[in-house]
């Protein structure tokens, strides 16, 4: 099966790609004077979360440092993480961006002027960035804790609860005997309002999406339950209450969903409106419903904390007495370790919990090596980049600015700006950035030579990036020298000629760009990765002899460069790398990471690419061999063993429980797709009028075939397919019914397994007389046929 073989004198040696890539991860311990904080690494791929070191933060007046035990997840942190929070939702709040809003702990140092709060406390808050293992949190924010309340128990209370209070007592002065409609009444909000209608004397109607919750909340003492997945709720509301309809509604449903819920509001009745989706699109609602005498009310928290300090002090203060009295009880929760956030975000996103989801601090940072280095720019001398006049050349540039570079020189062979690039240099000008534009073939040692002179005599030159690049895609058959050269050409012959021209140069850096291609290949490129490989070779040639050389193997980045302006209009460009494609910034941001605390460059090749290696080895023939059985081996397993355990469940359950299960999952999968709550897909409502597209739906058939370990058949949008018919085609593959052995399969499998059989010999020559064989037999066989 090994597909690279590395001879040396009396020895044999074959390549693994070990998990980790050649970053390796490490461990850095929190110390005293250090603080861990979660962050996201956007583009890194979904859920991409970091816990990171920093300093300990410093308590002033009136604040309080607190050593966190534990966080509370909220869907607010979801959206944030996969960049779906509008600007407007960040501002005139009180969290800001970042991650966690409350948080439980004990209090380590209190700046001047505290009262009330001592170190040793143990005390629940609402403080920015509460996904740390220390945070400052202003006095107005923080509580003690009853002491019968573990930390895990409070990091319940903050936020879910005082939006139910705030909600219900404050605002909707909901009153013993009234209905209150709380709907997603299983979530943590949801849960909270149940226990506060219940202590105010008032009667509850509660909506949920699976009939397992359904199920809790009635064993939670909710006195009447619907399905929120079926606008029909209103209709039956209507019909439980004998056409008097509720008196509070307490939404976070959006869309129809929301206007049918203002339709079960009676005369006097009061609409608290928690969810955010209709107000940043902007939904509008029609008025001739509150000739009822109705009140409508928008709820954000996060703001209250900002503007009305006192009120949230004192309402909190009364949610916390309640607890201390035994009048309320925390909500259900579920623990996840810092080690395993990502699993949290993911469980929240596609809303498969109950109650409240809990994150304790991880114990050290997950820090590769030079996480806090950072790239050398001087902001003294020139910077050059070769290939510097379009595309991801223009873009390190425009990076270089933004670390402080004052001196650029961009050049290429043409010497040419496009209109677009011409704006982007005019706007480095006006920030004061001196851009010079050049014209030199790298190709050229000559002219190369000259140029490179003429720049350093005028002052010094710390860097040089080496970006010229030129393409043209062949398959093997269709490649001829001309084809060959014309690519390896600039590569190779200009980091040669660069690596003459650093002599005497105090450089800081020299960039070799290469492709993270060079990993596995690329069809119709063995020009370009053959190419790109020796600029690996040479650049690790060049560190060993003290040349600050970083060969950097790049993936698909989106908004720079050929794939930018290709993928739009090819759709095997689309298909490969739509999924895996980062920003030129958050590429360029990952340089640092190649750095020591002292600057120090640790290594001389890195890459820096998003890559599914499950997508990667069903498109790509070489990612299937064993020297990438390590990457994403772990995942897999893990993949295989729920897959096991779901096709079994599913088989044991009676036919129309099996199907509205598997539903359930093509839903999961559709609301990961789309980045929705689960509870926002409507089963019924084609894909398309979703917002699916054509690439969604191959990016759906393969989540599904992963999440079930099955081969699907090819749906298409245009004929109207809904999340209920994906489940009705599914469901005969699961019980056998719709797989068919495919001929072509069993006949790779056979050669593949005849391959391995003729070719188990250890002896080298006894091998390569066992692959001539059966080449030989392969070619009779093609012959034949």
């Amino acid at each position: 099966n090994e597909r690279e073989l590395f001879f040396t004198t009396g020895r044999r040696t074959v390549f693994r790609v070990e998990c980790g890539g050649s970053l390796h991860a490490a461990l850095v311990s929190s110390v005293d004077n250090t603080a861990l904080r979660l962050a996201t690494r956007h583009g890194a791929g979904r859920g991409a979360l970091a816990w990171i070191s920093g300093d300990r933060p410093e308590p002033g007046p009136g604040e309080v440092e607190i050593q966190v035990a534990t966080t509370g997840l909220n869907f607010r942190d979801v959206m944030w993480n996969l960049r779906l929070l509008p600007e407007e939702a960040l501002e005139d709040g009180y969290a800001g961006a970042g991650f966690g809003m409350e948080c439980a702990g004990t209090v380590t140092r209190t700046g001047p002027g505290v009262e009330g709060l001592d170190t040793g406390d143990r005390v629940v808050a609402f403080v920015p960035g509460a996904f740390a293992s220390h945070v400052v949190a202003p006095v107005f924010a923080v509580s003690q804790l009853p002491q019968a309340l573990t930390f895990e128990a409070a990091t319940t209370l903050p936020v879910a609860f005082l939006t139910a209070y705030y909600s219900l007592v404050h605002l909707g002065r909901l009153r013993r005997g009234e209905t209150v409609l709380i709907h997603g009444g299983a979530g943590a909000v949801g849960l909270a309002a149940l226990q506060i209608a219940q202590h105010c004397g008032a009667k509850v109607i509660a909506t949920a999406g699976s009939e397992e919750k359904r199920a809790l909340l009635r064993n939670f003492g909710a006195d009447y339950v619907c399905n929120s997945r079926a606008l029909t709720f209103a209709d039956e509301i209507f019909n439980h209450t004998g056409g008097k309809g509720v008196d509070v509604v307490l939404n976070s449903l959006a869309g129809e969903a929301m206007i049918r819920s203002m339709d079960c509001l009676g005369r006097f009745g009061r609409f608290i409106e928690l969810g955010k989706r209709d107000f940043y699109a902007n939904t509008h609602l029609g008025l001739r419903p509150f000739r009822r005498n109705l009140t409508y009310f928008g709820v954000d928290i996060d703001q209250l904390l900002d503007e009305h300090r006192e009120l949230a002090q004192s309402l909190f203060a009364d949610v916390v007495g309640l607890f201390a009295k035994g009048k309320l009880v925390p909500l259900p929760y579920r623990v996840f370790t810092g080690e395993h956030v990502g699993d949290a975000f993911r469980l929240m996103q596609r809303s498969g919990h109950i109650g409240k989801i809990v994150v304790t601090p991880a114990a050290h940072a997950t820090a590769t090596v030079g996480q806090n280095g950072k790239f050398p720019v001087d902001n003294k001398g020139v910077h050059v980049v070769i290939g510097g006049t379009s595309g991801f050349g223009l873009a390190t540039a425009e990076w270089l600015a933004r670390r402080g570079a004052t001196q650029l020189v961009l050049a290429s062979r043409s010497g040419k700006l496009s209109d677009l690039a011409q704006a982007k240099v005019d706007a480095l000008r006006l920030q004061g950035v001196e851009v010079e534009v050049a014209t030199v073939d790298a190709a050229d040692g000559a002219a190369l030579g000259i140029f490179m002179r003429k720049v350093a005599a005028r002052r010094p030159v710390k860097g040089i990036v080496h970006a010229a690049m030129v393409i043209d895609d062949r398959l093997i058959e269709g490649m001829d020298q001309e084809a060959i050269e014309k690519v390896i050409r600039p590569k190779i012959a200009g980091a040669l000629h660069l690596e003459r021209l650093t002599q005497g140069l105090n450089l800081d850096y020299l960039l070799l760009y290469s492709s993270a291609t060079t990993l596995f290949g690329n069809p119709g490129q063995f020009n370009y990765v053959a190419a790109n490989a020796f600029l690996e070779g040479l650049a690790r040639q060049m560190k060993a002899r003290g040349i600050p050389a970083l060969a950097v193997a790049w993936g698909g980045i989106e908004d720079a460069g050929y794939l930018s302006r290709h993928i739009g209009t090819d759709i095997n460009l689309k298909k490969r790398f739509a999924s895996n494609l980062i920003s030129a910034r958050t590429a360029l941001d990952g340089l640092d990471w190649v750095y020591d605390r002292e600057g120090r460059q640790t290594a001389a090749v890195c890459a820096i690419a998003r890559i599914d290696w499950g997508i990667a080895k069903r498109e790509l023939v070489a990612t299937r061999s064993p020297t990438f059985t390590a990457v994403g081996a772990a995942a897999a397993s893990r993949q295989d063993a729920d897959a096991a355990a779901t096709l079994e469940r599913l088989r044991t359950l009676p036919p129309e429980e099996a199907t509205a299960a598997l539903l359930e999952i093509v839903v999961a999968e559709i609301a990961r797709v789309l980045r929705l709550p689960a509870k926002e897909v409507d089963r019924h409502q084609p894909l398309a009028e979703i917002g699916m597209d054509s690439l969604m739906m191959l990016e759906l058939r393969t989540t599904v075939e992963t999440a079930l370990q099955i081969e699907l058949p090819m749906m298409s949008l245009a004929s109207g397919i809904t999340p209920a018919d994906v489940a009705r085609r599914v469901m005969p593959l699961i019980t056998g019914e719709g797989q068919k052995e495919s001929v072509p399969g069993v006949l790779v499998a056979a050669a593949t397994s005849h391959f391995a059989a003729e070719a188990v010999s250890t002896n080298v020559a006894d091998q390569q007389a066992a692959i001539s064989a059966v080449l030989a037999k392969m070619r009779e066989q093609d012959g034949s046929s």
